[in-house]
């Protein structure tokens, strides 16, 4: 069940022989894309990658019987994660349903079809996004995959998949010594460049460091973006992903390096008067925020007479989504009141095998129009 990787290299594959994705009848005619960014929340295989702690996301029959697995469950100091790593069966069965779950939420886009080029976070690997492209969105048209394998020792990454060719790949890492925070490592950034009717496209994907880490962080994350996109050449930049910021972060990096010089898709699309189903993409004891969001970089839209749909941008909240939880908030002495919700994100049981991921994903098309 065991298999190596390449730690801190990026790893390409096209699924099928390279062709053009320029469709003869449409070359020349305006037309549109459609670009998506989604939260996964722990898309896992059930094998162990050399390198990493991915542990809990292995049959439990495997980890009963391996010492080295026991070794590191004994080891965390969290009760709920200790929990989970020797309890949770990760078979195939569950690896099958969370992928055919995610495709569900996928495919409620463009009558079935999805959107054109999707952004994953928490992906573990090529192999399991590779999975979710065969099993679950199989006759769709994504016929290019990309996936970096960072430093997080847990194993998530970013990928994305498309249904234009992806002709070239760059791997931003992100350096957090000299912000103060307990960790220097953190996930980079992955830059795809895809070709789409002429014009070179890149869509940088993004999952900056959580609210655990110092607001610096994801300062020095938003300008290590911010320099890679003036450096870049495509004719066209898009930032997406799960930028983990929150309004009150201070300094806050959306709004000292991004919001300058890009457009905040949701921001925009709100202040237009765009009717959004939902108060952000995330819920969190009480509290809905737009960690996800879409960054269209506004010299890329003047230059090439590039125009956004503003309609057409959506936060993808469907009812079957959505489910009960519960939270509790404390008093200054300790005492916790707790509080019952619903028509939150439904997370993926292992054990129902119901439910889906903590995040909403958002969507918008770009008007690409001929000269």
């Amino acid at each position: 069940m065991y298999k190596n990787i390449l730690s801190h290299s990026l790893v390409f594959l096209i699924l099928l022989v390279f062709v053009s994705c320029e469709d003869k009848n449409t070359k020349g005619k305006d037309f549109s894309i459609s670009i998506m960014s989604y939260n996964l929340e722990n898309l896992f295989d059930n094998t162990h990658d050399d390198g990493k702690n991915d542990y809990t996301y292995m049959p439990k029959h495997i980890k009963d019987s391996t010492q080295e697995v026991q070794e590191y469950c004994k080891s965390l100091r969290n009760g709920f994660y200790k929990k989970q790593c020797f309890e949770v069966d990760w078979s195939d069965e569950v690896v099958n349903a969370k992928i055919q779950n995610l495709a569900e939420v996928i495919t409620t886009y463009n009558n079935g079809q999805g959107a054109d080029i999707i952004s994953f976070q928490e992906v573990e690997n090529v192999n399991v996004l590779s999975m979710l492209v065969q099993r679950g969105l199989g006759e769709l048209g994504y016929k290019y995959i990309s996936l970096l394998e960072g430093p997080d020792k847990r194993g998530i990454d970013v990928g994305v998949i498309s249904k234009y060719p992806i002709e070239s790949h760059l791997y931003h890492s992100i350096d957090l010594a000299g912000t103060g925070n307990k960790r220097n490592i953190t996930r980079g950034i992955l830059e795809s460049r895809i070709r789409i009717q002429g014009k070179t496209i890149s869509v940088f994907s993004n999952h900056w460091p959580s609210q655990g880490n110092i607001d610096a962080a994801r300062l020095k994350a938003s300008e290590v973006l911010k320099n890679v996109v003036s450096q870049s050449g495509s004719d066209l930049n898009i930032a997406l992903g799960d930028f983990n910021t929150l309004p009150d972060d201070m300094p806050h990096g959306i709004n000292t390096n991004i919001r300058t010089i890009a457009i905040d898709v949701e921001n925009e699309a709100r202040n237009r008067g765009v009717k959004l189903n939902s108060k952000g993409t995330h819920w969190y004891r009480g509290t809905w925020n737009s960690l996800d969001r879409i960054f269209v970089f506004k010299d890329g839209l003047e230059k090439n007479n590039l125009e956004i749909y503003w309609d057409s941008f959506e936060i993808i909240k469907e009812d079957f989504m959505l489910g009960d939880d519960s939270y509790y908030v404390k008093d200054e002495n300790g005492n916790r009141t707790y509080y019952d919700v619903s028509g939150v994100p439904s997370r993926f049981d292992h054990e129902t095998l119901k439910g889906y991921s903590d995040h909403l994903p958002v969507v918008v098309k770009i008007g690409v129009l001929s000269k």
